[in-house]
C-alpha cells in the first residue's frame, strides 16, 4: 500500500512534491495501489517511485519522469504518457488500452505482457526494451524506434509501423495479421515463425527473402513486385499457407 505520507504530498501539488524530494534524494516514494485515476501530473518526477498496481487511468502524465519506477500491473487504461520519460521502468502486466504515450521514451524498459491495445505510441523510443508478449493489437507505432526490442510471440494484429525502426528486433513467433509496415525499418529484423498474414510490407528497407522465407506465413501479403516475384518462384507454398 502506498505511504501515506509520500501520497499527502503528491496531493499538495507539483511544488510541494519537488520540495520533498529535493529534501530526501534518497527516498524512494512509495505509491503502491493508489487511486490516481484522471489526476494531473504533468511534467512530475516520479523517477525511483514504487507505482506497483496503482491506478492511472485516464490521468495526465505527459513530460512526466518515470526513470526506474516500477509500475508493474498498473492500471493505464487511456493515460496520457506523452513525451513521458520511462526508461529503465518496470511495467510489466499493465493494462495500457487506449493509452496515449506518443515520443515517450520507453528505452530499456521490462513490458512483458503489457496490453497496450490500440495505443498511440507515435514516434515513441522503445529501443532494447523487453516487449515478450506484448499485446499492440491495433495501436500506432509509426515512426517509432524498436531497435534491439524483444517482441518475441507479441500481438501486433492490425498494428500500423509505418517507418518503424525495427532494426535488430526480434519477432520471432509474434503475429502480424494485417500490420502496416510500410517504409519501415527490417535490417537484421528476426522473422522466425512470424505470422505475416495480409501485411503490407511496401517499401520495407533491408527486408532480404531469406529472411522473409523463415515466416510462417505469407498469404494475401503485400509487398514490392520484384520480391514477391522472387517469393513467389522460391518459396510458393509461404505465399499459399
Amino acid at each position: 500500500m502506498a505511504n501515506k505520507d509520500h501520497l499527502s504530498y503528491l496531493k499538495l501539488g507539483r511544488v510541494a512534491w519537488e520540495t520533498f524530494r529535493k529534501e530526501h534524494p534518497s527516498t524512494h516514494p512509495d505509491l503502491s495501489s493508489a487511486n490516481l485515476s484522471g489526476w494531473d501530473l504533468t511534467g512530475i518526477d516520479l523517477s525511483g517511485a514504487n507505482m506497483m498496481d496503482v491506478n492511472l487511468s485516464q490521468a495526465n502524465l505527459s513530460h512526466a519522469i518515470l526513470t526506474g519506477a516500477n509500475l508493474a500491473e498498473a492500471n493505464l487504461l487511456e493515460t496520457n504518457l506523452s513525451h513521458a520519460v520511462l526508461k529503465q521502468a518496470n511495467l510489466s502486466e499493465v493494462d495500457g488500452v487506449s493509452m496515449n504515450a506518443c515520443e515517450a521514451d520507453f528505452s530499456h524498459t521490462s513490458l512483458t505482457k503489457g496490453d497496450l491495445s490500440k495505443g498511440i505510441f507515435t514516434g515513441a523510443n522503445f529501443s532494447n526494451a523487453n516487449l515478450h508478449y506484448i499485446n499492440f493489437q491495433g495501436a500506432d507505432l509509426n515512426h517509432a524506434n524498436l531497435q534491439s526490442t524483444k517482441l518475441r510471440e507479441a500481438n501486433l494484429n492490425g498494428a500500423t509501423l509505418i517507418e518503424a525502426d525495427l532494426h535488430q528486433a526480434d519477432l520471432s513467433q509474434s503475429s502480424l495479421i494485417h500490420a502496416n509496415l510500410t517504409g519501415a525499418n527490417l535490417s537484421e529484423t528476426a522473422l522466425v515463425g512470424t505470422n505475416l498474414q495480409g501485411s503490407c510490407l511496401h517499401n520495407v528497407l533491408h527486408l532480404t527473402e531469406v529472411r522473409l522465407a523463415k515466416a510462417k506465413t505469407l498469404r494475401q501479403t503485400t509487398m514490392d513486385p520484384p520480391l514477391l516475384e522472387l517469393m513467389r518462384m522460391r518459396y510458393p507454398a509461404l505465399l499459399k499457407n
